[in-house]
């Protein structure tokens, strides 16, 4: 299965992902963001990870 997006948005989503994540868990120690937006985050990184999959070529 491929999902057809253009390359430089899967570039900026893998870009958000990995630069947003340790900022997410910052946010997260500090209080200032609860279980719940985490949870959402971790939910968006599990899309993003699963499009990188689908991007990936068998040959």
């Amino acid at each position: 299965m491929t999902i057809n997006l253009p390359a430089k948005a899967r570039r900026v989503l893998y870009a958000v992902t990995a630069l947003g994540t340790p900022v997410v868990a910052y946010l997260q120690v500090k209080g200032v963001i609860g279980d719940a937006e985490t949870v959402l985050w971790a939910a968006e990184v599990t899309v993003v990870s699963a499009l990188a999959g689908f991007n990936t070529n068998a040959d």
